[in-house]
């Protein structure tokens, strides 16, 4: 089985269209995975959640914007600039992609790995950055690996089976043998709103059979995405951010 891996769709719908023709031309993906948040920040909910519903071999979970947005997560902790756009998503979704929405899972099991969006100890909000926080959530890994999202950074932190833990970062190109005696979390970045100062659209390939991992960075109509933005009147900054990838 050949996996695509994607996360933190946020809305770019140029990204989203961007990676998901490579993976499926280019990678002949098997199946897709998906690390939540298919919305939020952009102007296109709709449209890429219906993109996502159509995916019939692809397996999503919830993320933080995604239940924010149809009303089964807190969101008064957010700041003010992802408030205004939750709450401009939640008043643009229709019926059907709130319905799809709400009925996500937290978390899902698949043969060798688990797929959340933050953390196995807090599936929605928790971020890892850091090997101490991979260390608090390792009890919980019962997989070779845990596929995660939420950070927009792609990173790659593993422990031996002595506990050692080690981390690499996940540049593109990169080739990553998955070792089956190790527990991983893997961030394979975000589609449409990366962090890392790459302003590229992210996503993971997985080889299930040769248990290799690899990244790949697409470029992607930066100016469309933004005029979008700006003319659904979103914050400026969300448009803004993304030429620089931060």
């Amino acid at each position: 089985m050949k996996y695509g891996i994607i996360s933190d769709i946020h809305s770019n719908l140029e990204a989203l269209n961007i990676i998901l023709d490579y993976l499926k031309r280019t990678e002949k993906i098997d199946r897709f995975i998906c690390c939540g948040d298919i919305v939020g920040y952009g102007a296109k909910p709709n449209e890429c959640t219906e993109i996502i519903r159509q995916l019939d071999n692809c397996h999503t979970v919830a993320g933080n914007h995604d239940w924010g947005a149809v009303g089964l997560e807190d969101t008064s902790f957010f700041n003010p600039i992802a408030l205004a756009a939750v709450e401009w998503t939640g008043r643009h979704l229709t019926e059907d992609n709130r319905n799809y929405l709400k009925n996500f899972a937290s978390e899902i099991e698949e043969n060798n790995f688990i797929l959340v969006h933050g953390s196995p100890r807090d599936p929605i909000n928790e971020y890892i950055f850091e090997k101490s926080t991979f260390l608090e959530n390792l009890p919980r890994i019962k997989k070779n690996i845990c596929f995660v999202g939420h950070t927009h950074v792609p990173l790659c932190l593993y422990a031996t089976p002595s506990q050692e833990i080690k981390g690499i970062p996940l540049d593109d190109g990169i080739v990553l043998e998955i070792n089956p005696s190790y527990k991983y979390l893997i961030n394979c970045g975000s589609v449409g709103q990366p962090r890392d100062g790459d302003p590229r659209a992210s996503c993971g390939i997985y080889d299930e059979e040769t248990n290799i991992l690899r990244i790949k960075r697409i470029k992607y109509d930066i100016a469309k995405t933004q005029e979008e933005i700006l003319n659904a009147k979103l914050p400026s900054t969300l448009a803004l951010r993304l030429s620089y990838g931060r």
